[in-house]
């Protein structure tokens, strides 16, 4: 039994399992937290649940509780607990429960990289592994990781105790790393790591996990960051991750062909690619930009740094596995490799609140407008202090163990779980049968609050049964992107499309700074593009488009103006409008605009457009819904415009109501 326990490939599985539920907990708690930020537009008192992050600094008070497996044990079964625990819960308890556990998760990964850091073979698999598993449960739900209710809650129990399992028995009847065939003793004669080497390996180790929990755990996420199919992306991301599992594990001479210059010039293109694919991607706002800035269409040398980053990104799970060993065999002091690791926590802190300012800066007084243009440093940052590390390895991380044949099996099973995600991946994709042509658009705006409540609650499946109960022919979502780390890396707008078999359009990248629009339809959408308008906080964009009706072009705006609803912004949105109608038989334009009927902007709109709902043959608001005195979300349509009936639906699953309006022509 204790051999069986040993065997490399249930410690690999238990090793994955543990890399996946440690994704899902930072994801879950960033997210969670970010969300009460969110409901009161400012900096909320939970904020200081973040301190959980800090928690291997705990382990200075007891260092040598990183040598001991039963401490390891304990602080990784509880950590499991807190994750399926979580699942369940409402936001505010899952804020609490994800923060333990995410803290617990990096105590038991600093006690783990401390005593099995010599098993290079396994720390690159495990990593590698667990992030194939955090793509298949993605792939299960257009992307996103909705372990909460229903057989997907009873999945995710049963893999934390699936886990939980392995850790308990693994960790109690392993041997010492020491006696294992790939990994030597750390060399007795060489003095220990000093100080700064150890921390610049143990911030390297951090940057391998930041980067990969920023984006390559939710292949969604780069999907947006290039506007590109999420099945192409999940394809690339997890063949090419198979692929280099399958050598890593399964062909020695792999392994011994990494040498460090090759690792370091590998290295050296991702970034490059990583760079450039986002750089290409940002507009860049100033003072002088002149407005309507249009996105950035990818060309060539974006599509190809995209391309070459995704495919060269299993390089990271090679520095993981050469800077943790380099870590093992410098044998720093119990106190340097904790606070190590301490620094390494800091370090994700930071750069999950920089990654989280480069949309809400205008919130952040002081600091955020520093992080206004930067999505790509701050992707850039942890690459290139995970490369900086392998200037710290000292030899290298080689096969060093008696000469292994090849191991085809570990491709297998690597393929298997790829292809599965990209099956699923597919499949759920949606497949919209164009509605039938008529003379008549049912219309929708909605201002999602990202996928939650008012209550802040997840309601990606409350917000999609309002979409179906209303049957609309065209959507425009509001606060839609959330495919960044304080949305959870989810895609709310894919989970709504493939559910309801729709074409859709995201509008802006998240290297925009935006909070997001998008737009749906049951018709083909033709000729989208996005535009940016300007801004004196968050940065506004729209989208404009046209919606293929049986052969006759319809134009759409789609936008969500600043808090203030600020008229130039406006005026950009009613000169594409009027525009569009001179060669359309209809044009709408919908969103949050932020401002009422009894503001200027309404005046100057309704000057040139009919604001549907005084137009309607027909008004209902249901019970619950917001005045339309004083609503902000608006439907404007082409003067003259005939409109059959219009409708509120109330707030409910999101903090604004939804209004809806069918329009003949």
């Amino acid at each position: 039994m204790r051999k069986t326990f040993d065997a490399p490939v249930v410690r690999c599985v238990r090793d994955a399992l543990f890399f996946m539920v440690f994704f899902s907990l930072i994801t879950g708690f960033i997210e969670a937290t970010y969300t009460f930020g969110l409901l009161g537009v400012d900096i909320p008192p939970e904020i200081v649940y973040v301190l959980f992050l800090l928690s291997p600094f705990l382990l200075l008070i007891v260092p040598r509780s990183l040598a001991s497996r039963p401490f390891a044990a304990v602080t990784a079964s509880l950590a499991l607990a807190f994750w399926a625990i979580s699942l369940p819960l409402d936001t505010r308890w899952r804020m609490l429960a994800t923060g333990v556990g995410s803290g617990l998760s990096l105590v038991f990964l600093a006690c783990h990289v401390r005593q099995s850091a010599g098993d290079i073979r396994l720390n690159a698999a495990a990593a590698g592994f667990g992030v194939l598993l955090s793509i298949l449960l993605r792939s299960l739900h257009a992307g996103n990781l909705l372990l909460t209710g229903g057989w997907s809650f009873v999945l995710g129990a049963a893999l934390a105790g699936v886990c939980l399992v392995l850790v308990l028995a693994g960790l109690f009847s392993r041997p010492p790393i020491e006696s294992a065939p790939e990994s030597p003793k750390a060399d007795k004669g060489a003095a220990p790591l000093g100080a700064g080497r150890a921390f610049g390996l143990s911030l390297g180790l951090s940057s391998v996990l930041i980067l990969l929990y920023f984006g390559f755990t939710s292949p969604t996420v780069i999907a947006r960051w290039g506007d590109v199919s999420y099945t192409a992306v999940t394809a690339v991301e997890a063949g090419a991750l198979a692929l280099f599992l399958g050598l890593w594990l399964g062909v020695p001479g792999f392994r011994r062909g990494l040498s460090p210059v090759v690792l370091l010039c590998a290295n050296l293109l991702f970034i490059v690619g990583l760079a450039f694919a986002l750089l290409l991607r940002q507009p860049h706002f100033t003072a002088a930009t002149q407005y309507p800035l249009y996105a950035p269409d990818p060309n060539p040398t974006a599509r190809i740094a995209f391309w070459a980053m995704l495919a060269l990104h299993p390089v990271l799970y090679a520095d993981f596995a050469v800077i943790a060993d380099a870590l093992f065999s410098g044998r720093p002091s119990p106190r340097k490799f904790t606070t190590g690791f301490g620094l390494g926590a800091l370090l994700l802190l930071f750069l999950s609140f920089a990654q989280i300012f480069t949309t809400i800066y205008d919130y952040i007084p002081v600091v955020g407008p520093i992080f206004r243009n930067q999505f790509w440093l701050v992707m850039a940052i942890p690459a290139v202090l995970a490369a900086l590390a392998l200037l710290l390895v000292a030899r290298p991380a080689a096969d060093r163990g008696p000469a292994q044949r090849s191991q085809p099996g570990w491709l297998v099973a690597a393929t298997f779980v790829a292809g599965a995600s990209v099956l699923l991946a597919g499949l759920s994709s949606a497949r919209p049968m164009p509605a039938p042509a008529g003379n008549s658009l049912r219309i929708l705006t909605y201002n999602i609050q990202q996928g939650y409540s008012a209550t802040g609650q997840k309601s990606f499946a409350a917000q999609r049964d309002v979409i179906r109960g209303l049957n609309p022919d065209v959507i425009g979502l509001a606060e839609s992107d959330t495919a960044r780390i304080a949305g959870g890396n989810s895609d709310v707008v894919r989970y709504f499309a493939d559910a309801l078999g729709l074409y859709s359009y995201y509008g802006p990248s998240p290297e925009s700074g935006t909070f997001g629009v998008a737009l749906l339809s049951r018709h083909p959408i033709r000729n989208p593009r996005t535009f940016f308008m300007p801004s004196r906080g968050e940065q506004t964009a729209c989208i404009e488009a046209d919606v293929d009706v049986g052969g006759r072009l319809l134009r759409v705006l789609v936008t969500h103006l600043d808090n203030d609803g600020a008229l130039p912004q406006q005026r950009l949105v009613i000169d594409r409008a009027t525009r569009g109608a001179a060669g359309a038989p209809l044009a709408i334009a919908v969103g949050d605009f932020n401002f009422d009927p009894s503001t200027e902007q309404y005046r100057q709109t309704t000057a040139a457009l009919d604001d549907s709902w005084v137009t309607a043959q027909q008004r209902i608001v249901d019970p619950g819904a917001s005045d339309p005195a004083v609503s902000i979300d608006h439907i404007f349509v082409t003067r003259g415009a005939r409109v059959l009936h219009a409708r509120y639906v109330p707030e409910g699953p999101s903090d604004h109501p939804g209004m809806f309006a069918e329009v003949a022509w």
